[in-house]
């Protein structure tokens, strides 16, 4: 598969992923009743995340694009949240999914979450590859952060 499938096979992915995560618990209700410890938990984990997201966002700045590879004149970034984790924005949004199934208690919104950090593990591990290839001190960067949460995961 050429870069180029793949990176529109990844952006299409995720569309699909991301409309998943709103249809599905619509569909699919069952569930448990968070306890209330549970659901403020949630909702600081989502808040965390947005916060996590938006900021990982802006300091990529012109760099940020949906596709795994590179923009062509893209620099290496490793400033904000990137000076601590590689993928923030994917952390961002694990993060969002994995309090929200504590605040809402859908199992299947549980199930896409899994399956959202199975489809951000392969997306990095692809755009590793062409960060690899891009930047030769990707390597160095690469061993003393983290993957998607800074200081955790």
């Amino acid at each position: 598969m050429t870069r180029r499938v793949a990176n529109r096979a990844f952006v299409a992915a995720q569309v699909v992923l991301l409309l998943a995560l709103v249809v599905v618990p619509q569909v699919w209700t069952a569930g448990w009743e968070p306890a209330a410890l549970t659901t403020a938990l949630g909702w600081v984990l989502v808040g965390i995340g947005a916060l996590l997201g938006v900021a990982a966002g802006a300091s990529l700045g012109r760099n940020l694009t949906p596709f795994p590879v590179p923009r062509r004149n893209a620099t290496l970034v490793t400033a904000g949240p990137y000076r601590h984790a590689r993928h923030p924005i994917y952390g961002g949004v694990l993060l969002v999914l994995a309090g929200w199934v504590l605040v809402s208690g859908s199992l299947a919104l549980a199930v896409l979450t899994v399956t959202a950090l199975a489809f951000f593990d392969a997306k990095r591990r692809f755009e590793e590859r062409a960060l690899r290839r891009r930047f030769a001190e990707y390597e160095r960067y690469r061993s003393v952060t983290r993957v998607f949460v800074p200081f955790v995961l």
